[in-house]
This record gives structure tokens, sequence and C-alpha cells, in this order.
């Protein structure tokens, strides 16, 4: 048996028995892994959020989980995920109009594939927080039915969700770099300040939630959902 045949045997048997584990559980995905899940990824900066949602949700569908985000860390080929166990997401298919009608998402953009990352991630979570007392933050799987018009939702119970905030020019946490711009910024990079963030404050990720501009030029506040 190969040492990559052993690594990935031994990563199956690990996953197999943490599914048990309620909650999210990270690790990271090969190249090979990713393209059997039928979105197969090279180099994170090559496709846009939605599709590398839907293939977050591919990747953990293998390994039994509900669903998945990619965590926007990429070191060689090894890419990190997070999946989620059934019991804590819940997932739903709502009127594309409902994810749009929030202030975050541009006006006019109907394909996913063609909004910001940012927007994307804080339009879901404010949809998922006015669904009812049950439900305190989502993300969007990428999906979106052509025919109907709905796209899909995940939620998290308000009971595994909190706010949590920084602003852009706190040094605690590099991914923001030298001029974080949360409208513009690439996904892998919005995925990797929230996971920042979130696990400063003891959580296992995050998503974003809004921008607020501070007073101070070039700096602004960024509000997290975080899941635990």
């Amino acid at each position: 048996m190969t040492k990559f045949v052993s690594a990935l045997a031994s990563l199956t048997i690990t996953l197999a028995s943490a599914q048990a584990l309620a909650g999210v559980v990270w690790f990271d995905t090969t190249a090979a892994m990713r393209a059997a899940s039928g979105y197969p990824i090279t180099s994170r900066g090559s496709v846009n959020w939605a599709y590398a949602n839907r293939g977050a949700e591919a990747v953990c569908a293998q390994y039994g989980y509900a669903r998945g985000m990619y965590t926007g860390e990429q070191s060689g080929e090894l890419m990190g995920v997070h999946c989620f166990t059934s019991d804590m997401v819940t997932w739903q298919d709502v009127p594309f109009s409902s994810i749009s009608r929030w202030a975050w998402w541009d006006d006019g953009i109907t394909v996913l594939d063609q909004q910001m990352s940012f927007k994307a991630e804080a339009a879901s979570t404010s949809e998922c927080g006015q669904m009812g007392l049950n439900y305190g933050g989502g993300f969007l799987t990428g999906y979106k039915n052509g025919v109907t018009n709905d796209v899909g939702l995940v939620c998290l119970d308000h009971s595994r969700v909190q706010g949590r905030g920084a602003s852009t020019n706190d040094t605690r946490f590099p991914a923001f770099g030298s001029s974080f711009n949360p409208h513009y910024a690439p996904w892998y990079q919005v995925r990797a300040v929230a996971n920042q963030v979130c696990q400063y404050y003891g959580f296992a990720t995050g998503v974003a939630a809004g921008a607020y501009t501070t007073g101070t030029i070039g700096v602004l506040s960024i509000n997290f959902h975080c899941f635990s």
C-alpha cells in the first residue's frame, strides 16, 4: 500500500469515527478527493465562491456529512474544508427573491456565481436570522434551480451561533492583509478571515455578517456569525 493510499485510508477511518460527534469537523482535501466529488479544484483562485460551496458540500457528502464549506486556505494541493453533521444544520430551498432583497446583495445580480463572496454570505446570514428564533446564521449552498428560481440555504440553530467582530487593521488576523475590502475580496480571503476571527474566539468556523465604517479612513468593522 503506497503512502498516499495509506494516508487516505487513515483519513477515511478518522472521518467515519468523527461522524459520531455532533458539530463541525475539519480536514484537508487532496486534489484527487476534490476531483472525485465532481467539483475539481486545482487552485482556489480559479473558481468562485458558489462553485467552491458546491464542491465543499460534495466532498463532505462523500464522507457522510450533511453540508460543508472550504476554509479558504490552500497549501500546495491541500485545501481545508469544514464539514457539518446533520444535527447541526437545516437545509431548505428559498426563493431567490428572499436572498436578493437584502441590502447586502448587489442589485441586478441573478447568477449566484457572479455575486461577490462577502455579500453572498452576509445576505444568507441575514435571511437565516429572520426565519424565526430557531436560526442564528447560515450560508448558501451555491445551487440555484433555473426552473423554480429557488436557491439552497443552510441555516444553523441559534444555540450554535454567536456574533463576533474585528476591525480590518487588527494584526491578530493576518488574512485581512494590508487593505481588506470585503465587497471585492476573493472568496478564499473572506473564508480565511472568518475562520481566523471565529477560531480566535474559540469557535470552529463562521461566516461574514456585515461591514461597517469605523470613522477611520480605510478601516472597516467586520461582523461575523461564528459556529460551534
